[in-house]
């Protein structure tokens, strides 16, 4: 027994003995494993910065500081939680981030959390989509997988003691004091560009773009990936969860009240009633952009637009994260789609009264939609009769052929559909096709559909995207042929007003230098790219063209206008034939465009008409971009018409 504690006590002392020469080496290990794991989420930050730009060095230090407050929550946690936890934590910041980068090289935008749920929306035109990122992207995300794996393998897997949980506080409380501290850092150079002017002058600011959250682009170029993250799941996700969220909604009906009133009412005009009656036909043409209208591809639709109203400035803006149903949303009931990023699932129990089908209804018509695709598809199936339509009809319904539903004039070569659509009684029926729509190369099943019956096409303009995009544009115009020709055939032409509209420019086009030479637009000024084909015929309907700048909420109002469905209450978009509406299109980041000039990045981009932008001008331009954002938010999330009379 003795001699057992002498060889125990000769052990202790040995260990003593050698403890000050192990420390360091160890002590050593652990800062270079922090170190990579620090490295490893700053990496996150620095993918981001290069390849979206933003310009603004502090968003790096924003980085770091989130970077600095999970390494070291992660670091003080049990040495076995804590190498999964990194994974987990890592892998969701990584992929998040790069499916936000890989989305801004597509549509030019960030995303919210709550855009997520449109992916699935997206996922047959995924081939087209992987197809469009960079090479540095591919490198970058590539790296980042790769560097999460590495420090998975080397993160340490020694136990923690209370004397590291104690050291990780220090950089705990570092990164939090910084994080407070870092946002009026940031918002100390609007004092260089606004001055001591009042906060209506500075909608445009730094600080009001971080506090509204209007355009996640805009909010990152502040503060980076981390930090547009956390207020994301705050104010977007969390929030709204809160019983003062509600509350909130609730004061905010008097911004509203007071965004109407001090517009005033809307005036009938010389051009109130002149369609009063007529049955409707709405065709929501799937990326039709405006050089694919010509009269040798598409002679029926250039006719259209000549013979009757031709909105030859008409923008539709990508609202939400889902260019085709925020169009169609816009289309239906006057109000785009959040800018949160909201599902317009999240809103189908909303009162649609003021929607255009609501307002046929209400005035003794009977509405339909028809379109290829499934109920489940954008939620179609649910929304569209919560927007007071009677039924939304798939062709899918109809046939078990896919030839049948390549087709957009399915609608009358079906019996069953043909007689649905010419249904007894005043009608609105509202038609959504599908054959502009991308990809644009030979062997996608649209392109080869209608390669098939203009063969010609192939190698006609020597660019495989523009040959794709013109014959699919000579389908669509088919459809407006049959249309007129089945409306003949009925008697009902003379009786019909069809109105054609496009969700979005053919913004899946690849050979981004082609599609800007085909619009005439320049690299710089590339939001002018949003302006689509617009137009209203009917047999004695005036031949005129508006130049007027219009927006997608500007359809409703105008239409209802045209047929005298005037109601008591207003719209966020105004009629086009309003003489006291200068019009203009408004973007979710804040940028504008209103009679020849583009106003974005805090500068005026093109003057037309060499118009006197003033200071005084371009301040009440912004502030009527900031007051339309969010009233158009507001209208969505409060359910303003609900309480109209």
């Amino acid at each position: 027994m003795k001699k057992a504690r002498e060889n125990a006590n000769h052990k202790t002392q040995k260990v003593r003995q050698e403890r000050p020469c192990s420390i360091w080496p160890k002590a050593v290990g652990e800062v270079c494993r922090f170190l990579a794991v620090l490295g490893a989420f700053l990496a996150v930050e620095l993918f981001a910065y290069l390849l979206l730009q933003p310009g603004q060095i502090l968003i790096l230090v924003f980085g770091l500081m989130w970077a600095l407050l999970i390494s070291a929550v992660l670091y003080a946690l049990p040495r076995r939680i804590s190498r999964i936890a990194f994974g987990v934590v890592y892998y969701l910041i990584a992929l998040w981030t790069v499916a936000q980068v890989g989305y801004y090289q597509i549509f030019g935008k960030l995303m919210w959390f709550t855009s997520a749920r449109f992916a699935g929306e997206g996922a047959e035109f995924l081939g087209d989509i992987l197809s469009k990122f960079s090479v540095p992207f591919w490198i970058g995300a590539v790296l980042l997988i790769g560097l999460g794996a590495a420090v998975i393998v080397f993160y340490p897997a020694t136990a923690r003691n209370h004397i590291v949980r104690l050291i990780m506080a220090v950089p705990v409380a570092v990164s939090i004091v910084g994080l407070c501290l870092l946002p009026e850092a940031v918002f100390v150079k609007d004092n260089e560009v606004w001055g001591t002017r009042s906060e209506y002058a500075q909608s445009s600011s730094l600080r009001a773009t971080y506090k509204t959250m209007y355009d996640a682009k805009n909010v990152y170029d502040i503060c980076g990936i981390y930090q547009l993250t956390f207020r994301d799941l705050w104010v977007n996700v969390l929030y709204p969860l809160t019983p003062s969220y509600q509350i909130y909604l609730n004061s905010q009906m008097e911004d509203i009240n007071q965004y109407f009133d001090q517009r005033g009412d809307h005036e009938d005009n010389e051009m109130t009633g002149i369609l009063a009656g007529k049955n409707v036909v709405l065709v929501l043409m799937e990326s039709m952009d405006d050089w694919m209208m010509n009269e040798t591809d598409t002679p029926p639709i250039s006719r259209l637009m000549s013979e009757g109203i031709n909105f030859t400035q008409f923008y539709t803006p990508g609202y939400g994260s889902a260019r085709t149903i925020n169009s169609e949303f816009c289309m239906n009931t006057g109000i785009y789609l959040p800018t949160t990023g909201k599902y317009v699932f999240d809103y189908v129990t909303n009162d649609y009264r003021q929607s255009i089908a609501g307002r046929m209804v209400a005035n003794g018509y009977s509405a339909e939609v028809f379109h290829y695709n499934t109920r489940e598809f954008y939620s179609r199936g649910v929304f569209e009769p919560a927007m007071g339509y009677d039924g939304y009809n798939t062709y899918m319904d109809y046939t078990e052929e896919k030839n049948d539903l390549y087709s957009d004039q399915y609608l009358f070569d079906n019996a069953t559909l043909n007689d649905l659509f010419f249904r007894d009684g005043q009608t609105f029926n509202t038609i959504i096709t599908r054959s502009a729509h991308g990809s644009y190369i030979y062997r996608e099943v649209l392109s080869h559909y209608a390669l098939k019956q203009y063969p010609q096409y192939r190698g006609m303009y020597g660019s495989e995207e523009e040959d794709c995009c013109r014959v699919k544009a000579k389908l669509v115009d088919d459809l407006f042929a049959r249309l007129i020709y089945e409306l003949q055939e009925r008697g009902q032409l003379e009786n019909t007003v069809i109105i054609g509209m496009t969700d979005h420019y053919t913004y899946l086009y690849k050979n981004t230098d082609e599609l800007l030479e085909l619009s005439g637009v320049s690299k710089e000024n590339q939001l002018l790219m949003e302006k689509t084909p617009c137009f209203i015929w009917s047999m004695d309907c005036p031949n005129m063209q508006v130049d007027k700048t219009l927006n997608t909420a500007d359809l409703l109002p105008t239409v209802l206008n045209l047929m005298d469905m005037n109601p008591d209450w207003q719209y966020l978009g105004r009629d086009a034939f309003d003489p006291g509406y200068s019009g203009y299109c408004i973007f979710p980041d804040g940028s504008w465009i209103s009679d020849g000039v583009l106003y974005q990045g805090g500068k005026v981009l093109v003057n037309e008409k060499n118009k006197a932008c003033t200071e005084e001008y371009l301040e009440q331009m912004n502030e009527t971009a900031r007051q339309f954002i969010h009233i158009s938010n507001l209208l969505l999330t409060s359910d303003y018409y609900a309480n109209c009379q």
